[in-house]
């Protein structure tokens, strides 16, 4: 395994609110790099804001001698580690938050009595610190997610040539999207191509996790990511959920895994998991609040349409993916190779440019999709995706339609190579690889 801190995307969305009073909780699976973003913190405010060393402590309620004295007295232990006249701001950071007892009662009487206290928590279930945090943190917390690594950040590992392209690029059309800014196009092939797309389908196998991106070894890198299934699925989701067996658990995640970017039928995953409709729901909302599948509601002008309508379901990474269905093999031997690279699209966007709460899919009653809806303010941005090697711009008869309809003032065609631009009815239509979303 490699030796090396990759420094996180996410840590620019954090740097703001550090100068500001409320808790910042850093939520997210286990084993995706939350400990090592809190030394990407410390490190920060060491060397680029210069605070003093005395003034920044780490701890974890790992240690459980830890946990007990400040669940015993949450003020007083935080008063143990802060220097004794310190004027300035004290950095407290709490690794593993989740396992303290009544902790959103006890974080709140540590931040009504200091005034000049920054406090940082982690935790690995957002079901958990909602529960134990939410209500009593209420305008006093702000919550980062914090996933698995990102496609930008593989290629920090890997090469700096492609790390340099693909943040060019993305940003570009980020700013095309959403800031109206002119893009500098070379219609054609991408010139990194090749390059990009076996680093790209390696990303849609293998997923994001720290663990797996930084084993090389192939044998390892299988041993690494089924440990991290058994551990996390098959035992703390397990506890989560208060099961006396897996059984049922294992069922369900099996079956959504061979469904990704389907429409979700809730009688077909009953039958598959053995679970009537109560409980299976149960078992889908545990299994998004860890960080394992996320749901994506279709698109509809009446928010209630939307919301009572049938979901897609979509895993957060796709290793955990493969491993749940047993199959690493390479992109261009999979029959599911579509669906895994619209899946991979999705964990992009989710990521790098939108809110979860901010993508929608679009289907008709005649059975014709659009892949994504995003939005830019209140106008809707259609994107398909379709990861095959373009010579030039087409789209969908669907997608046309769409464009029809709705009228949008751009759109995106994910495609496997290709940079291309295409008007249809006013619409400006954006062909990019899917590599750089």
């Amino acid at each position: 395994m490699v030796n090396m801190i990759i420094q996180r995307d996410i840590i620019h969305k954090i740097k703001p609110f550090l100068e500001r009073r409320e808790c910042l909780a850093l939520i997210g699976p286990r084993q995706t790099g939350k400990t090592t973003l809190l030394q990407l913190i410390t490190d920060y405010l060491y060397k680029e804001k210069n605070v003093d060393k005395e003034l920044v402590k780490r701890i974890s309620f790992e240690d459980r001698k830890l946990l007990f004295q400040f669940e015993k007295d949450p003020c007083e232990f935080v008063r143990s580690y802060w220097p004794g006249a310190a004027k300035q701001t004290f950095y407290f950071m709490i690794d593993e938050f989740q396992y303290a007892s009544e902790g959103g009662q006890k974080l709140k009487l540590i931040y009504d009595t200091f005034t000049n206290l920054k406090l940082l928590i982690t935790g690995s279930s957002s079901l958990d610190l909602r529960a134990q945090v939410g209500k009593y943190m209420v305008g006093r917390i702000l919550s980062f997610y914090i996933y698995p690594f990102n496609f930008h950040e593989i290629l920090k590992t890997r090469s700096s040539r492609l790390e340099r392209a693909y943040a060019r690029q993305n940003k570009q059309i980020k700013n095309w999207l959403f800031e109206n800014q002119p893009l500098d196009l070379k219609k054609g092939d991408d010139l990194l191509h090749e390059e990009m797309t076996k680093a790209f389908e390696d990303y849609c196998v293998w997923g994001g996790y720290p663990q797996i991106v930084l084993t090389e070894d192939i044998e390892q890198r299988k041993k690494v990511l089924n440990d991290l299934y058994n551990n996390y699925l098959l035992k703390d989701i397990k506890t989560s959920l208060e099961l006396a067996t897996e059984k049922e658990l294992y069922k369900l995640s099996q079956y959504i895994a061979t469904q990704v970017g389907q429409i979700t039928v809730y009688q077909n995953l009953s039958q598959a998991s053995g679970l009537e409709y109560r409980t299976l729901k149960k078992h889908l909302s545990i299994l998004e609040e860890t960080f394992i599948i996320k749901s994506v509601t279709p698109f509809f002008r009446n928010k209630q349409k939307e919301l009572s309508r049938n979901p897609k379901i979509f895993f957060l990474d796709m290793g955990f993916r493969n491993a749940l269905i047993d199959d690493i093999n390479d992109l261009e031997k999979r029959p599911d190779a579509g669906n895994m690279v619209e899946n991979t699209v999705y964990v992009q966007l989710l990521k790098n440019f939108i809110q979860a709460d901010k993508l929608n899919f679009y289907r008709t009653k005649m059975g014709s999709e659009i892949d994504f809806i995003t939005w830019n303010n209140h106008a809707i941005i259609p994107m398909e995706v379709k990861y095959k090697v373009f010579k030039q711009e087409q789209i969908s008869k669907g997608f046309r339609s769409f464009i029809e309809q709705f009228k949008p003032e751009k759109a995106i065609v994910w495609t496997k190579n290709f940079w291309g631009m295409l008007e249809e009815n006013g619409t400006q239509i954006l062909f990019a690889p899917g590599y750089y979303c």
